[in-house]
């Protein structure tokens, strides 16, 4: 069984689909019936009918365990200057504040200035991230970052953090949730990750925020929100 990321195109989360490849033996071609009082020769092999060749049958309901899980095979890790940023705030400052780092000296050494008392990573006007003072939720890390319009930021976050999840966190992070949901303040378009496969306490949520009618929350940008959380102080 594999897991594959397709693309983001319409909805704005990574959608995840399990195949099971499986190989069946093809079916053996009976030579034709040579013409009666026909001149002996070799005979033709009959063409194949697609239509009639044997279906690969799926596993029988209830054979796989629900819970199986099998290692995703890892695609090349993400070059997109954005998505790389983001990670590294991650690295840096939410990995080590969850767990007791001081945040504001962390988000100052990783070059985060203060503007209006939040620690904003300039990313080019109109786009920025900006990390959420952590007040009494000291476990949990909040960015919120403004990028391009379309769904090629968006998929590229999303990517960068599935990878960054599943291969780059110790204990590995497994995915839990890609769904969207409407309320009545957003569109949220929500995938998550967790630890808890390992009896772990670590969790990471990407959420790309959409007004009700689907545009994009800024006027020339689009807005999402990362959580970094840990309960294990």
């Amino acid at each position: 069984m594999r897991l594959a990321l397709a693309s983001l195109i319409a909805f704005g989360v990574v959608s995840t689909a399990a195949a099971q490849e499986q190989t069946a033996p093809a079916p053996a071609v009976a030579p034709a019936a040579a013409p009666a009082q026909a001149p002996a020769q070799t005979p033709a092999p009959a063409p194949v009918d697609p239509a009639a060749a044997p279906a690969v049958q799926a596993p029988a309901a209830g054979t796989v365990p629900a819970d199986a899980y099998v290692e995703p095979v890892r695609p090349a890790p993400s070059t997109d200057p954005v998505s790389l940023q983001l990670l590294s705030v991650l690295d840096r400052i939410c990995k080590p504040a969850v767990v007791g780092g001081d945040f504001n000296a962390l988000a100052k050494a990783a070059g985060l200035k203060l503007k209006k008392k939040m620690w904003t990573l300039d990313l080019g006007k109109p786009y920025q991230m900006v990390l959420d003072n952590p007040g009494s939720n000291s476990n949990v890390c909040t960015v919120t970052i403004q990028y391009a319009q379309g769904d090629v930021q968006a998929q590229a976050l999303a990517t960068a953090l599935h990878d960054w999840a599943t291969w780059e966190n110790s204990p590995q992070l497994r995915l839990i949730r890609n769904d969207q949901v409407a309320g009545s303040d957003f569109r949220r378009f929500t995938v998550s990750w967790d630890d808890a496969w390992a009896n772990g306490k670590a969790g990471l949520v990407y959420m790309r925020l959409k007004k009700t009618d689907g545009s994009s929350v800024g006027k020339n940008y689009e807005q999402a929100k990362i959580l970094y959380s840990t309960t294990s102080r």
